[in-house]
């Protein structure tokens, strides 16, 4: 990192540099860190599209929603068969769908609507692209059509079956299905990855939910 940081120094207008100071930042955690050297990438380089993407996850991380689907917006402009693009754009949509507070009204429909599209065109690009299913999966289970969600991340779990994500969504599927014996299971598998201890405790708090033995 320093000897990166050393190079933008030494010359400002080094595209490489900027680039790879915001992937350690990304690796490190460090969003806002990210999001500045890509920022420094899309001025220095406006049709660099993995930059757009990048600044856009960034601000995803940071909650800033409407500046990730403007720049992920970008960066499907210049690169429309990068499914990874097409997928994170889905995943900012999908959560403008949904309510800040649960309860607090309906889902958006047409964000869900939009949502869905990018999800099925990654899928179109990558076809079985497990982060494209578990989308879809999560946008099923805000629609309440279990059986949807639970085909989707069930073929994701084919493709990924320590995915978190994955198991974590269909856990709370098989719970609006009224299916808790296997809700109880399939948390059981998500308590039993590396997972972050906020994630954790609510994946315990779901099992004290359903009663699981």
């Amino acid at each position: 990192q320093e000897a990166f940081q050393e190079a933008t120094q030494l010359e400002p207008q080094l595209v490489s540099a900027h680039f790879w100071l915001g992937q350690l930042a990304f690796e490190q955690g460090q969003a806002e860190a990210a999001w500045r050297a890509f920022d420094t990438v899309v001025r220095l380089d406006p049709d660099n599209a993995a930059a757009y993407h990048n600044r856009g996850v960034a601000a995803y991380q940071m909650g800033l929603l409407e500046q990730a689907v403007a720049d992920l917006s970008a960066a499907k402009e210049k690169d429309p068969d990068d499914p990874q693009t097409r997928y994170q754009l889905g995943a900012v949509y999908l959560m403008q769908a949904v309510p800040a507070v649960p309860g607090a009204g309906l889902p958006d429909a047409e964000r869900l609507q939009q949502a869905k599209t990018e999800f099925q065109a990654a899928l179109d690009i990558c076809p079985g692209m497990p982060q494209a299913l578990i989308g879809l999966g999560n946008l099923y289970l805000v629609q309440g059509d279990t059986q949807a969600a639970i085909e989707h991340l069930q073929q994701a779990l084919e493709r990924e079956p320590k995915s978190p994500e994955a198991l974590y969504a269909l856990a709370q599927a098989h719970a609006q299905q009224g299916d808790l014996e296997a809700a109880c299971s399939t948390i059981d598998r998500f308590l039993a990855l590396e997972v972050a201890e906020e994630w954790r405790a609510q994946g315990q708090e779901m099992r004290q939910q359903w009663n699981c033995p």
